[in-house]
């Protein structure tokens, strides 16, 4: 059986958050994927050598499983028999049939690539920046971007890898970490990200029987899967790799949130969409925009900034109340400058109370399999045991609080 994410297909591309699950009805192109760029069988980085592939994180290339109901071999199939490359690290599984990609002269991306080569300098021996990501390059990019995030993610929220051993013992004694070791999923995340629409579209018409166009994540019985295209970004003005980097990041962000406890998606989503949001603006804020309003001119406008802006909604006294949040169901309930909130209120949690952030996402995280009508009134139970048992407060108390630090911190 296989579960959708939450989220909606309602969207317009200048209110892009690439990483939800868009359904956008621009035609798909290239559908014969007969223009694939062909690239070497062997890994030319690492030449599969064991220890080079360990200085990377890389468990293992090539074939390998990828959920409990098929392989690589069958992703390769799904996708349409296209080459593929596959790359296995600690806590992901990444297939890739990306293709070369030459840098633009955008400055932050190139200063955010200068950074990733010299650390893969200092683990590849002759590694030298190239003029061009070549397809073998991006994968090895997306896979260590990946394994970066789990890092980030796991310490921002004081996760440890021994939360999930003990897995039995735990549940009897009623704190439930999950089902495996990867934050409570029993296999490591997937990761497909595709060059063309269509190969996407053929894989997700497969295993889940949609054709979103951008991107799409579901929950396998055993993980998660996040699938990405890169053609869809570059006909829609994204034609930087850093524009995929964070949407990528963005997305990614909200499967472990939601993996975590095996909790079936029992964080509330001004947390999910927080947290995505958060991570996503370490990448480059300017690719993570939720433009309401404005030309479009990223130098222009400069909506991608955020601060100024939620300082002007608390002032004005125009900010989403936490009770408001703490009742959205979906993303058709949040508005285009709410996510600005979502990202706030995470921000507070992750710096101004950052000691407390494993406490409440432990809270938070405690899983709800209760789908019927009662599952909204018990998801907001649990956000407000949540609060008083972590905080010691009640929502209105923390519109106070919240307000109170943002006006000190994102001060025009």
């Amino acid at each position: 059986m296989k579960f959708r994410t939450q989220g909606s297909p309602r969207t317009t591309w200048a209110a892009l958050l690439a990483f939800l699950a868009l359904l956008c009805g621009a035609p798909l192109a290239r559908a014969q994927d007969t223009s694939l760029e062909e690239f070497e069988e062997v890994d030319p980085y690492t030449k599969g050598d064991p220890a080079a592939l360990e200085r990377l994180g890389i468990v293992r290339t090539g074939a390998m499983p990828w959920t409990e109901s098929h392989s690589s071999d069958g992703v390769r199939s799904a996708l349409g028999g296209i080459p593929v490359i596959f790359l296995e690290t600690a806590h992901f599984r990444v297939a890739s049939t990306l293709e070369s990609y030459r840098p633009k002269g955008d400055a932050i991306e190139k200063a955010a690539l200068e950074a990733e080569f010299a650390a893969l300098k200092k683990k590849l021996r002759g590694f030298k920046a190239p003029a061009k990501l070549d397809p073998w390059l991006r994968a090895h990019l997306y896979a260590q971007r990946a394994e970066k995030l789990y890092a980030d993610f796991t310490r921002a929220f004081g996760i440890k890898e021994e939360d999930f051993l003990s897995l039995e013992a735990k549940a009897k004694e009623g704190r439930p970490m999950g089902q495996g070791p990867y934050l409570g999923q029993k296999n490591k995340y997937t990761l497909l990200i595709t060059e063309s629409a269509s190969a996407m579209a053929r894989y997700l018409r497969a295993h889940f029987q949609v054709e979103p166009e951008y991107s799409y994540r579901a929950k396998w019985p055993d993980g998660y899967i996040l699938a990405v295209n890169w053609e869809s970004f570059e006909q829609n003005g994204r034609d930087l790799d850093i524009c995929l980097h964070t949407a990528v990041v963005g997305a990614l962000a909200q499967n472990l949130l939601d993996g975590y406890r095996d909790s079936h998606q029992a964080p509330p989503n001004w947390l999910r969409y927080g947290v995505a949001h958060w991570f996503a603006r370490k990448v480059d804020e300017r690719w993570n925009q939720w433009n309401a309003g404005g030309t479009g001119d990223l130098e222009a406008d400069k909506l991608y900034v955020w601060e100024p802006r939620v300082f002007g909604l608390v002032k004005n006294e125009a900010c989403t109340k936490w009770r408001d949040m703490m009742a959205w169901k979906g993303y058709e309930d949040i508005q285009p400058r709410e996510h600005m909130i979502a990202w706030a209120a995470v921000d507070w949690l992750l710096t101004a109370r950052a000691d407390t952030a494993r406490s409440l996402l432990f809270e938070l995280g405690t899983p709800v399999t209760d789908y019927g009508p009662e599952r909204p009134a018990k998801l907001l139970a649990q956000q407000e045991r949540a609060f008083t048992k972590v905080w010691n407060q009640t929502p209105e108390e923390l519109d106070k609080a919240f307000a109170t630090w943002v006006l000190k911190n994102y001060r025009k």
